[in-house]
């Protein structure tokens, strides 16, 4: 789990004390508050620590890769460059008790690079210890330089190793440990750095990210995918849908299970359903998703099926299965669908968010009022000086708390623009 994002100088956002996050996390605000500035930064984390096969063809590293699709606009328009971009990532239950913070910082000029980069615990590691223990830090005194925490050789404490050559286009967390493979001289148990760096890339590769607009309805609808695919988690576009419904469908530990939950899913929004199911076209080398309705032998398809209804297969998709992401971020999901099904949706969510950390961002205020149970996971993106910016901030709790004890939904309070929810671009 991630509990909280700081910045500093990144575009529009006003975030220096951070942003503290939930298991589930309810994000509202006007178009262009930085709500999608915000995801976009997770997913540049992801992106660092997740090479693609083709970047050593493109002569590009991950973190090069990652900037390119988050955009080199991030300096707050505002300050002058030369500046630099702060960042900083917590987990608090990750590696040890002690938690994990990364912080990053990217020198902004005619060019963007990595000024500081530092891995360590949140707090101490115990009692004798004044400050956090770190696993390591580079470039914050000279360019290309770094130290590494290694274990002594009788176990009792470390010291710092010093490296060069740590280049700047790509981060430490994935240079260095290259770095001391290729020494050969330092025992892998002596590092500190290996496991930490392990559980970190571990955690953050399975994050998810999903924007309702940028599903391909068609694509969804026409898929027609191979068999013998091993596909579990949904794509960004849907479109292996009808392979991720098969494959965890038929899971020797998980596929009955998914079958029930998946099909009372559908029920619920759909009450005639009796089974959807997926089918080998006449061939067997395909898949197609079969959705059969009571008093209907023949059964439809996804491309007989409105928008709405696909889209609420892919979510019930996402967040019924057993293979959860250790980060689900979805982005407007009430796109498209009808009032009715918005409570649907909410619970949904919140019944994934037991076994996952969610964030979504929504400018609904029906499925709002749904959430109005979890008005502490709500965070909503105000204006703040100076002009143009934001400042992501919690619902105040007391205030909240009388309203909903006099029956205001938090969609009706979003609907009326009342200030104690905000959200509103005015």
């Amino acid at each position: 789990m991630i509990s909280k994002i700081t910045t500093k100088n990144y575009r529009n956002l006003v975030n220096e004390e951070g942003i503290n996050l939930n298991n589930l996390n309810i994000l509202i605000g006007s178009n262009g508050s930085g709500k999608s500035n915000l995801v976009a930064l997770l997913e540049f984390f992801k992106n660092c620590l997740t090479p693609s096969s083709d970047l050593e063809s493109r002569g590009i590293t991950a973190f090069q890769n990652a900037l390119s699709k988050l955009g080199y606009n991030i300096l707050d328009a505002r300050i002058k460059k030369p500046a630099t971009v702060d960042l900083e990532f917590e987990f608090p239950s990750l590696h040890s008790q002690s938690g994990m913070v990364f912080e990053l910082s990217l020198y902004i000029d005619k060019s963007i690079f990595i000024s500081k980069e530092i891995l360590k615990n949140i707090k101490p590691n115990n009692y004798s210890a004044s400050t956090p223990f770190i696993y390591y830090q580079s470039h914050n005194q000279q360019a290309g330089k770094g130290l590494v925490s290694i274990k002594n050789d009788n176990n009792a404490g470390t010291h710092f190793a010093r490296f060069e050559e740590i280049p700047t286009d790509e981060l430490s967390l994935i240079a260095i440990p290259n770095l001391l493979i290729e020494k050969e001289t330092i025992p892998p148990e002596h590092i500190p750095l290996y496991k930490a760096h392990r559980d970190l890339e571990d955690t953050v590769k399975k994050w998810q990210f999903y924007n309702a607009n940028e599903m391909d309805l068609a694509k969804i609808r026409g898929a027609n995918p191979k068999m013998g695919l091993s596909d579990v988690i949904l794509s960004k576009s849907g479109e292996n849908l009808p392979t991720v419904l098969d494959n965890i469908s038929n899971h020797i530990k998980y596929g009955i299970e998914f079958d029930e939950r998946i099909n009372n899913a559908m029920k619920e929004i759909l009450p005639t359903t009796r089974r959807i199911k997926t089918s080998r076209d006449s061939g067997g080398m395909s898949l197609t998703v079969q959705w059969y309705f009571e008093g209907m032998e023949v059964p439809f398809y996804l491309d007989d099926m409105s928008d709405g209804t696909v889209r609420m297969l892919c979510w019930a998709t996402i967040l019924h299965s057993p293979i959860l992401p250790t980060l689900l971020v979805i982005d407007e999901p009430e796109l498209s669908l009808h009032i009715a099904w918005m409570g649907t949706l909410a619970n949904w969510i919140k019944q994934a968010s037991q076994k996952t950390q969610i964030i979504i961002s929504t400018h609904s205020p029906d499925l709002l009022d749904y959430f109005t149970d979890c008005a502490a996971d709500v965070i909503c993106f105000e204006k703040t000086q100076p002009k143009g910016h934001f400042k992501a901030q919690k619902l105040p709790e007391a205030i909240i708390k009388d309203k909903i004890a006099e029956n205001w939904l938090l969609g009706d309070l979003y609907r009326t623009g009342d200030d104690v929810i905000g959200g509103w671009p005015w």
